[in-house]
């Protein structure tokens, strides 16, 4: 029988046990074995530059609002800085939404507004939304109303690339009117990638020509 003080014995339970740096050894090794696999095996894409690229191009371009929507009844000359014409004008039914958005905070890269792809799902139907910079803009279509720089006593550039500390003011008008409480869902597609909705909402009671989703 081998006692407490038996140096065999704590040979043996010094061998056995496992220290918190060999926990530490143990854990590191796991992930990295694993991060290796997922490097390894993980298809890449030509196009997205392997997987962080992939990743950051996922993220660095997603949309974001700033501040409530805007809609506006379907009456011609609305918003006047845009001077809309819907097919068949109807003060009691919404036709036009406004929306300021820009890049999530962080985001390093910048949507190319030019590639974009603006669409409107409303009563089951998608509606793929072209785009329209003269004015009158008879719709459907959308249009980049302003451009503002976040930074202060700084403009927006020219083009149509929205920057990090940029936000876009976006208009756009489907085909077909909106009634009082119908599910409508605007989406700012950038080219090449999958975004949530910019504006997911049920139109309201249009009892004033403008009006903020709240």
């Amino acid at each position: 029988m081998l006692s407490d003080s038996d140096p065999v014995k704590k040979r043996c339970s010094n061998e056995d046990a496992l220290t918190g740096y060999d926990i530490f050894l143990l854990t590191l090794g796991i992930i990295l074995v694993l991060f290796v696999a997922v490097v390894l095996f993980s298809p890449v894409s030509e196009t997205s530059g392997g997987l962080l690229h992939a990743f950051m191009g996922d993220t660095g371009n997603m949309l974001r609002t700033i501040g409530p929507a805007t809609v506006f009844s379907a009456v011609n000359g609305t918003p006047q800085n845009v001077d809309a014409r819907y097919p068949v004008p109807d003060p009691g039914r919404m036709g036009s939404v406004e929306v300021n958005v820009a890049l999530f905070i962080g985001s390093m890269g910048g949507v190319d507004f030019d590639k974009v792809r603006v669409v409107w799902v409303s009563n089951g139907i998608a509606e793929t939304i072209p785009r329209i910079d003269q004015r009158p803009l008879i719709c459907p279509g959308w249009t980049i109303v302003t451009k503002h720089n976040v930074i202060p006593l700084k403009k927006a550039n020219g083009d149509n690339v929205l920057d990090p500390n940029e936000q876009f003011e976006i208009f756009a008008c489907p085909k077909n009117t909106t009634t009082a409480y119908q599910q409508f869902t605007l989406y700012i597609l950038p080219q090449g990638n999958v975004a949530p909705p910019v504006v997911s909402a049920s139109a309201p009671p249009m009892v004033q020509p403008v009006m903020r989703l709240i």
